[in-house]
């Protein structure tokens, strides 16, 4: 064998053993990033704000060294101080995570400079509505390693074009800790009403978030009722005023309530608690985050079964409202007309709202259902192991560039050897004579000149098995075979003389009954032709 098929076998066995101590000690052995820097909107008042915080929070837990990166100022809307405990910070980074809008890239470009991705794996954090990404941000994907969404609805999207990968990390749900009783004093609401809530920013548009809808739903369902309200959160009115106008016009009369204004987080939290149902009757959402936060804490959900929701809200924690998917109108924002989102069915809401204002079993059970979905597949600890082992993954880059230039050399090395067993078999085997080789389904070594040349073991007579024998039993077996068929000779190539060690029956049946006529690093051939056993 030539010396760089040597060292390239040598190399291979070195990577083999890191990777079986993978697999016996049930997690990576690794080399742990420096560092993440962790950029995005981190005070920001939005579904960006907290994803992005929940990654950071998640990479605390695994005592990843961190540096957090604050742009909140790149956005419109409102920040407040958001504390982020970073128990390991550090300036060496190696990872940059940048959870900002797709959209927003550029301006992000502009404030931080190219530097700022140079000598980093970069990993942006994206998020998108619809079922097509918009051409025109294509070339964001230049400045990326690798794009973490927060559902497959997304990742459905990204993958067929992103030429870097597309990797689902959801984002982290933890329960609100509000007081149900100063929520519904600030809502002015008693103790038997039933308080439906949808929480929403106009910035990210009307017509998508919809609650249009959830009027009309809300009207269809209680026309007469006074013991159940629907309570309107929103932020940003002021972003669309013709269009919140008229949503104030379609709620004139019913016991709708508006409140359009920011609110301290602990009031937010409050309001979670002190309704009683969430209803989001969106035409697409590329998370949904307030549904997976009423979710958490346990609050009976209606909401539109299309997008990206339904990786956690389906009919057995939620109530599933029944749609079409229609043909966007006309722009609305960054959404161009001609693109698909659903439609929700209202009267099919409607009767999902009475369902769970009049069966509070049902509602109960499957709020607990909702409860313990989040908390198995979106809690601090379960998106840390996943971010674990993406870090992982990312870290093993390295051993896979080694192990690809190993695999380069060692097939350089291959050949030279499969040449000097062919040279060598043709000195030893009689013309005309056949040889069962050690093959592993390789033609190039049957390629012997003036014998015939067998795969061994065969499923049939010229095609290769497939498989190795299971036991020495059954290698013995075929052995006999496959001379019992006209093999005269044996041959192993010395990347399968480990044959010799495994199937020791095997070694043994051969050492006792043929003779070795060629026992070298490179190939070993045993002649069949006669058993020692007559011979003597």
């Amino acid at each position: 064998m030539t010396g760089a098929a040597a060292v390239a076998l040598e190399r291979l066995h070195r990577f083999n053993g890191w990777f079986a101590s993978r697999l016996e000690h049930g997690q990576p052995a690794r080399d742990d990033v420096r560092g993440v820097r962790v950029t995005g909107y981190l005070s920001d008042e939005s579904g960006w704000g907290a994803a992005g915080r929940g990654y950071a929070r998640a990479l605390h837990r695994l005592q990843v060294p961190m540096r957090i990166h604050d742009v909140s100022a790149l956005t419109t809307n409102r920040s407040q101080d958001h504390s982020l405990v970073v128990a390991h910070t550090t300036e060496d980074t190696d990872v940059n995570l940048v959870c900002v809008d797709a959209g927003q890239h550029f301006a992000l470009l502009s404030e931080v400079g190219e530097s700022f991705f140079a000598g980093h794996y970069n990993i942006g954090a994206w998020a998108w509505e619809l079922p097509h990404f918009p051409e025109s941000w294509y070339n964001r994907f230049a400045y990326y390693d690798e794009i973490w969404v927060g559902t497959s609805f997304i990742a459905a999207t990204l993958s067929p074009i992103s030429p870097v990968p597309v990797v689902r990390i959801p984002p982290v749900v933890s329960p609100t800790q509000g007081s149900r009783l100063r929520g519904r004093r600030r809502l002015n609401v008693d103790y038997g009403t039933f308080v439906f809530a949808f929480m929403f920013d106009v910035h990210s548009h009307l017509p998508r978030k919809n609650p249009h809808a959830i009027i009309a739903a809300f009207r269809r369902a209680f026309p007469q009722r006074k013991d159940v309200r629907l309570v309107l959160k929103s932020v940003n009115g002021a972003a669309d005023p013709d269009g919140y106008a008229e949503l104030r016009q379609r709620a004139a009369g019913a016991r709708i309530d508006f409140y359009d204004e920011y609110w301290p987080a602990q009031d937010v939290q409050d309001l979670m608690a002190a309704c009683d149902a969430y209803v989001s009757l969106h035409r697409s959402e590329g998370t949904g985050l307030t549904i997976a936060e009423a979710m958490a804490c346990g609050k009976p959900v209606i909401t539109t079964d299309w997008s990206g929701n339904t990786d956690f809200a389906d009919i057995s924690n939620s109530f599933p409202v029944g749609y079409e998917l229609t043909t966007v109108a006309s722009n609305v924002g960054p959404y161009k007309a001609g693109e698909t989102w659903a439609e929700p069915d209202e009267e099919h809401a409607a009767w999902l709202m009475r369902q769970v204002v009049d069966d509070s079993t049902l509602a109960a059970r499957r709020a607990h259902a909702a409860r313990r979905r989040i908390r198995r597949d979106f809690s601090e600890e379960a998106v840390a192991a996943l971010v674990r082992q993406r870090l992982d993954a990312i870290r093993s880059r390295d051993r896979l560039g080694v192990l690809r230039r190993t695999m380069s050399a060692f097939a350089d090395g291959y050949r030279d050897l499969v040449g000097d067993i062919r040279h060598i078999a043709a000195t030893v085997v009689p013309p005309g004579d056949v040889i069962a080789v050690v093959s592993r389904g390789d033609p190039e070594l049957l390629k012997i000149e003036h014998a015939q040349a067998w795969h061994f073991p065969e499923a049939r007579p010229g095609v290769y098995a497939g498989c190795h024998p299971a036991d020495s039993t059954a290698a013995i077996g075929q052995l006999e075979a496959a001379r019992a068929r006209g093999a005269a000779f044996l041959l192993f190539p010395g990347t399968s003389l480990w044959w010799l060690d495994h199937y020791d029956g095997l070694r043994k049946h051969l050492d006792t009954q043929y003779h070795c006529v060629v026992n070298d690093p490179r190939c070993a051939i045993f002649d069949l032709r006669e058993q020692v056993a007559r011979r003597a």
